[in-house]
């Protein structure tokens, strides 16, 4: 198994090494309460394993079930597989071509990135069928979830 620049084998968690499955594996992102996106492939696929440490308030369960509804409005990446251990969470997808806004290429340029990000969010906001979604971002839903969380 490959890591990508850097980054050594023991910052990838145990799970996502799983999830790869003998697959190369390359961190492209990593935030400071150690989340987590890498990178696998194995020559014939390509796909993206997201990763949330246990106590980290991002569900990607919730972001998997989004991201399913969505799918038949707009091309977002096809959801392989989503999860909760011990330790963390898990979101693996399909990767979607072109590059991430992440690579040194649109750090270099960040307006030109900044504007494509802006007019994609515009586009895919515009191309669903905001009647038909059943996700509720309203306060008091809101206040429910994380009830519901501090409970779990």
């Amino acid at each position: 198994m490959s890591v990508g620049e850097g980054a050594a084998d023991s910052a990838i968690p145990p799970e996502v090494l799983a999830l790869a499955s003998g697959r190369d594996v390359r961190p492209v992102w990593q935030n400071e309460m150690g989340c987590l996106a890498v990178e696998v492939q194995d020559g014939r696929s390509r796909q993206f394993i997201k990763w949330v440490p246990q106590g980290v308030n991002l569900d990607l369960i919730g972001v998997a079930r989004r991201m399913r509804w969505a799918r038949p409005y707009f091309p977002v990446p096809q959801v392989v597989d989503a999860g909760r251990g011990d330790t963390g969470s898990w979101l693996v997808t399909e990767a979607l071509p072109g590059e991430m806004a992440v690579m040194p290429r649109w750090k270099a340029d960040p307006s030109t990135a900044v504007r494509a990000i802006g007019e994609g969010l515009r586009a895919f906001h515009e191309a669903l069928a905001v009647e038909k979604c059943p996700f509720s971002l309203s306060a008091e839903d809101r206040v429910a979830d994380a009830q519901r969380r501090a409970a779990e």
